[in-house]
């Protein structure tokens, strides 16, 4: 005997009720997303910052066990520039003209630029190593990286080259400064 109407069940969901579920999900989404964002900045300054402090190692052992000089800078038409250190760092065997990336010269390393909320600054246009390790003149310093710089809720990092050329990492309050 069949059924009546009243009694036959329900198979599948209605498009309200999968309607109210994806809100749901892309509220709570929204809210994780919102408070990932610093969790994700702080893992990104923290990434950066050692790559920059390898890669300043890299080029220090490299003119070592080289016997060269090795110059660290961004680059600009083959110029190394100051301001430029947030689109990427190379690295190259510097032959010619210190701090001019020449014809003779090889590149060894370069590394991506940072993110476009992120901020890295160093006082000098290159570090070049010679043949012993040490920075050329007066090649020290030491970079800033804030993450996410604009808002300034973050500390910073400040990667210091030593005048014999190590290097150190520390937190810096330089960020929340310089807004």
């Amino acid at each position: 005997m069949r059924k009546p109407p009243q009694f036959q069940a329900k198979l599948g969901t209605t498009l309200l009720e999968t309607m109210v579920v994806l809100s749901i999900v892309a509220i709570m989404a929204n809210l994780a997303l919102f408070h990932l964002q610093p969790f994700l900045a702080q893992t990104r300054l923290e990434n950066y910052s050692h790559l920059i402090k390898r890669t300043l190692n890299l080029a220090r052992n490299n003119a070592v066990s080289l016997n060269s000089q090795i110059t660290v800078c961004a680059l600009k038409s083959s110029v190394c520039d100051s301001s430029r250190w947030h689109e990427g760092i190379t690295v190259f065997v510097d032959k010619g003209d210190v701090g001019v990336f020449g014809s003779d010269d090889t590149v060894m390393f370069v590394t991506e630029a940072i993110n476009k909320s992120d901020k890295l600054t160093y006082p000098r246009n290159a570090i070049t190593y010679r043949p012993d390790g040490t920075p050329r003149g007066f090649n020290n310093g030491t970079f800033i990286y804030c993450a996410d710089y604009k808002s300034a809720n973050l500390p910073g990092i400040a990667i210091s080259v030593s005048t014999i050329g190590r290097i150190t990492l520390k937190d810096t309050k330089e960020c929340q400064n310089s807004i």
